[in-house]
């Protein structure tokens, strides 16, 4: 068995996922080129993750969470999101929503 290094790492930046960098969901969705329509809490949009004609993808402005109605895709915010659209791991999709910063 191996011996705990306490100092291992040390000297390295250390990294945290910080949510509230993360881009505004309504900003967010129109930058995706998702054109929303309708009222109330949910929004409908043109699904991307499958061949769509119908709007199915449903779309929560406040926390950016989402759910198409066909293909079943879901997920609760913008980084999940942008994890699924262009199959990013959590860190590099945080990275590219500007989530993701050295903290020393």
């Amino acid at each position: 068995m191996r011996n705990a290094n306490p100092t291992r790492g040390h000297n390295r930046p250390a990294f945290a996922f910080k949510r509230y960098c993360l881009p505004n969901p309504a900003e967010y969705y129109d930058a995706q080129g998702l054109k929303l329509i309708g009222g109330g809490e949910w929004k409908s949009a043109v699904c991307p993750f499958h061949k769509d004609t119908k709007p199915s993808l449903r779309v929560r402005l406040d926390t950016g969470g989402f759910r198409c109605m066909v293909c079943g895709v879901h997920g609760g915010d913008v980084l999940a999101f942008h994890m699924q659209r262009y199959g990013l791991r959590f860190i590099d999709a945080a990275r590219a929503l500007g989530a993701w910063e050295a903290t020393r």
